[in-house]
């Protein structure tokens, strides 16, 4: 048995698989040679619920040199951070991504999750760990 939640969750991913789509006229041959540029891409889908809209945003993974001038700027202001952020990942997409303050708001949120998909581990090698390959070479 579902929930309210879950149940309005339904209805509004139906209603919005009815919104018009914007992303820039995007094929799969510019999609395509954006991966072999630049690796890792992703697509920003923002819904705007008050037009009945779906834009796409196309954005690349940031590079040291991004990250570095986001951390400098961001020191200062960290909305012209994210705005570095954004304007050296943009690949392509809607122009009104890029030129409307929510819809940018709303994909500049999603460009921070990038940063949850990895996850790293650190190991503590205690000296017995190091030595016992040693040891058994013996």
């Amino acid at each position: 048995m579902e929930n309210k939640q879950q149940q309005e969750q339904k209805e509004l991913a139906t209603v919005r698989a009815g919104y018009p789509v914007f992303d820039g006229g995007v094929t799969d041959e510019v999609r395509q040679s954006w991966k072999q540029a630049h690796g890792r891409v992703v697509a920003v889908d923002i819904y705007d619920d008050m037009a009945g809209e779906r834009h796409i945003g196309y954005f690349r993974r940031p590079s040291m040199d991004t990250m570095s001038a986001v951390s400098a700027v961001s020191r200062q202001d960290e909305l012209k951070g994210a705005e570095v952020m954004f304007k050296n990942c943009w690949l392509g997409g809607s122009p009104l991504v890029q030129n409307d303050a929510i819809l940018k708001t709303s994909a500049l949120g999603a460009l921070g999750e990038l940063f949850a998909t990895c996850h790293t581990e650190l190991k503590n090698l205690s000296l017995i760990h190091i030595s016992e390959p040693t040891r058994l070479r013996r």
